[in-house]
């Protein structure tokens, strides 16, 4: 391959290389201990496949081949313009059923949606969605909800999807992870299970959740998996009062004493059951300080460690530091088939009834507004906000 590169390309291919193992030595490998996996490999992080497996190797094929792209050009500030792009992430909303009624909730709408138009995806469609993900490069597929473990084929799903091509990972409320589910997860070949945690306090957590006590379930969940060996990390949110408060700290200590592999941290985003509340959002100061926040307990070998949604494309895309991945890395498939660049964007490309997952992933990345890279989730952005109902 080498031989037939320009030079230009031969230079971004080797310093990418040298970026990507930069990203994973530092932002995630360094300081922090490694899980052993079945082969040999080692695992860092339940959304990226263990260091030197077949998985991993596939996905630096992916971001090779985006960089020898005939249409990836250099610009005059030496900026690179991707002339392929790769959803290294594929999160797919199996169902939007649920039992608890959490107060920021950004699948509500879709969720009333789906359930008075009867639109929800059946097993198959689900099944050639993980398929398509996979041959247009997806790595980690990611089930979300809802609460996963309410769909009832959840086990074959996972089952379903090649483990030499990529690995799966599913955010639940924790509820349902006994000794049974972690059974049948572990069977089916589950990667890593993200148990939501809103607050560490019990009655503060129950109670933005509306069920009562989901806390405690959570946590032998979490437990339940590690006696099967299931790689286990905690979701949690960032607002502004948690920024103030200790509570990041306070989960962080949680996760360390729970002895989880991950902690993911999400900002608070205006959509959902907050759709009408921009005021919640984080400011770039605020976003100062969760950066802080997480160099500080990253480079603490004694805690686990952080991964925040901006960082997806550090660990996809080497040429960068982080970035909002939506458009970039991810793609989501939501509940009724509906595709958009990620979880909480209000927009949909089109249907996945209708038009192939690759078709939809052009139809993203051809936009001019996901066109170039942002720091920050763009959603944080009132600029983007205005072009996003623009384009709705």
């Amino acid at each position: 391959m080498q031989g037939n590169l320009k030079k230009w390309q031969s230079r971004i291919v080797r310093n990418n290389i040298e970026r990507y193992r930069f990203a994973l030595e530092n932002y995630y490998i360094k300081n922090k201990p490694l899980v052993k996996m079945r082969g040999g490999h080692k695992a860092f992080s339940l959304l990226s496949p263990p260091v030197g497996s077949v998985v991993a190797r596939r996905r630096i094929r992916f971001i090779m081949n985006n960089i020898i792209d005939d249409n990836t050009k250099i610009k005059k500030n030496k900026i690179i313009s991707w002339g392929r792009r790769t959803p290294h992430f594929t999160t797919i909303a199996v169902t939007y059923k649920c039992q608890c009624n959490c107060l920021h909730c950004s699948a509500q709408q879709y969720k009333e949606e789906t359930e008075s138009k009867q639109s929800a995806l059946g097993f198959q469609e689900i099944k050639s969605i993980i398929d398509q993900a996979i041959e247009i490069g997806t790595t980690c597929i990611v089930f979300t909800g809802g609460e996963p473990l309410l769909y009832e084929k959840i086990y074959d799903l996972i089952n379903t999807i090649d483990k030499s091509k990529a690995v799966c990972t599913i955010f639940t409320n924790g509820e349902y992870l006994n000794e049974k589910s972690a059974s049948l997860l572990k069977e089916a070949g589950i990667f890593g299970v993200f148990v939501s945690l809103d607050f560490t306090d019990s009655d503060k957590h129950n109670k933005n959740r509306q069920r009562k006590g989901i806390f405690e379930k959570a946590i032998r969940g979490i437990r339940v998996c590690q006696e099967r060996n299931i790689l286990t990390g905690i979701s949690t949110f960032i607002t502004k009062e948690k920024l103030l408060s200790g509570e990041l700290d306070a989960m962080m200590n949680l996760g360390k004493k729970l002895k989880v592999l991950e902690v993911f941290l999400f900002d608070i985003i205006a959509t959902g059951r907050l759709r009408h509340r921009p005021d919640c959002m984080l400011s770039k100061a605020d976003i100062d300080k969760v950066r802080k926040f997480r160099g500080k307990y990253n480079s603490d070998p004694d805690y686990p460690r952080i991964i925040h949604q901006t960082m997806f494309t550090s660990i996809a895309y080497p040429c960068v530091s982080e970035g909002c991945p939506a458009g970039v890395a991810q793609i989501h498939i939501r509940g009724n088939g509906d595709v958009s660049p990620c979880d909480f964007t209000p927009l949909s490309f089109g249907n996945i009834r209708q038009k192939s997952l690759r078709e939809l992933w052009q139809n993203i990345i051809g936009n001019e507004i996901y066109s170039k890279p942002s720091q920050c989730c763009r959603l944080s952005d009132s600029e983007f906000c205005v072009r996003l109902d623009m384009e709705d």
